[in-house]
């Protein structure tokens, strides 16, 4: 009977031990910022050169049912590939074969492509405002930790109107803004708004957090970064502002329209794009994709070790319990192939909003990709918001 016991309790201890090892690699995938790189998903095939800067590359074909989101070599739109060492715009399906797609990328930067190296697809063309051919200004913007970077356009009869942009978590900064940026320029323009493009701790040339960890939106953390930027078109004299938010940039736009201090300029409205509204159905399907046993159980199990390592309270950064408190104009994109903020979370966060928003809502698109599988309609969309924000 001795021995059952002590079989037990060794049992035992070993499942804890198990699952605290369990628990504390997960919360470090979630909490600790990855220092950025290429994140390869696949090696490139044949490269052929065709001239003014242009190549020819075989990209082998997706493998499984639902490959990684930057692993879908043959995804129709405008992407870019990055390669080990040099990317670009990539152009569109020219044929389909045994070893691959063919399609052809412009290089924009870095060296040319060439057979073997290890690439991956994005959802960002444009690593520059140079490259998107948008002039802006380069600003330095005085954060809660330290400077901030940020790009400024200002428009050419400028109101006390400004247009605020976030970008998203990890591999994102705020060349994500890129792809829209001439939109909100000459839309902003029309209405006498200049634009800021800000980044916030973790990310591009900020200061990092002193906890070492990610914030995901909470007052204490990206958000008062964006509070600092708020208070620095404050001082140049905006009164009024749209905030717009890629990803986890969405719950920071959230959050400071949520924290918003006396004497700060006024949000007039919010654009979305597939924004993070709640931590834990977002790293549930994280979970799930990445085949983890339980992933329900490991998943509450890392965020309890995660909110002990980290002091944040998840819970509380549930946009959704905030959402009827939104009382102003939302345009939200978000699609239902999305892997990484689920879909569901979304409609729920539409749902609990006091005045239905203009929702984009795409079938099996992914993340953040809404702009990607349609720019033209995009552009359209997030000009009709802002010339009705602003009539």
């Amino acid at each position: 009977m001795r021995a059952v016991l002590w079989g037990l309790a060794v049992a035992g201890a070993l499942a804890v031990v198990g699952a605290t090892v369990v628990g504390w690699t997960f919360s470090s995938r979630i909490l600790i910022p990855a220092p950025y790189q290429l994140f390869p998903e696949f090696a490139l095939g044949p490269v052929r050169e065709v001239g003014d800067g242009r190549y020819e590359v075989v990209l082998p074909l997706p493998e499984g049912a639902a490959p990684p989101q930057a692993a879908r070599t043959d995804v129709e739109g405008r992407y870019g590939l990055l390669w080990e060492g040099g990317g670009g715009p990539l152009g569109p399906v020219l044929d389909r074969r045994e070893d691959g797609v063919v399609r052809r990328v412009e290089v924009r930067r870095g060296t040319p492509p060439e057979a073997g190296l290890p690439a991956r697809m994005d959802v960002t063309l444009f690593a520059t405002p140079e490259e998107r051919g948008v002039a802006v200004e380069d600003v330095t913007l005085p954060g809660p930790l330290g400077p901030l970077p940020g790009w400024w356009i200002p428009a050419p009869s400028p109101t006390d109107r400004a247009i605020v942009v976030w970008h998203g978590r990890r591999r994102a900064d705020r060349s994500e803004a890129l792809r829209i940026l001439p939109t909100l320029a000459a839309a902003g323009a029309a209405q006498g708004a200049s634009v800021l493009v800000s980044s916030y701790r973790n990310h591009d040339a900020s200061p990092d957090d002193p906890s070492g960890f990610f914030r995901y939106g909470a007052r204490d953390g990206e958000v008062a970064d964006a509070l600092a930027a708020l208070a620095w078109l404050e001082a140049r004299g905006v009164r009024e502002v749209v905030l717009v938010g890629f990803s986890m940039g969405g719950s920071v736009a959230l959050g400071a329209l949520d924290a918003l201090p006396e004497g700060a300029p006024a949000v007039r409205g919010v654009v979305l794009d597939a924004p993070l509204i709640d931590p834990f159905p977002t790293f549930l399907q994280g979970a799930e994709r990445l085949g983890v046993p339980l992933p329900g159980l490991v998943t509450r199990l890392a965020l309890g070790v995660a909110e002990r390592r980290s002091g944040l309270d998840f819970a509380a950064l549930d946009r959704r319990r905030t959402a009827p408190d939104v009382d102003v104009p939302v345009l939200l994109f978000a699609g239902t192939g999305d892997t990484t903020t689920p879909i569901a979370m979304i409609d729920a966060f539409a749902e609990a909003l006091p005045t239905p928003p203009t929702y984009v809502r795409l079938d099996g698109v992914e993340h953040v990709e809404a702009w990607n599988v349609g720019p033209e309609r995009y552009e359209r969309d997030v000009a009709r918001f802002l010339a009705a924000v602003w009539p």
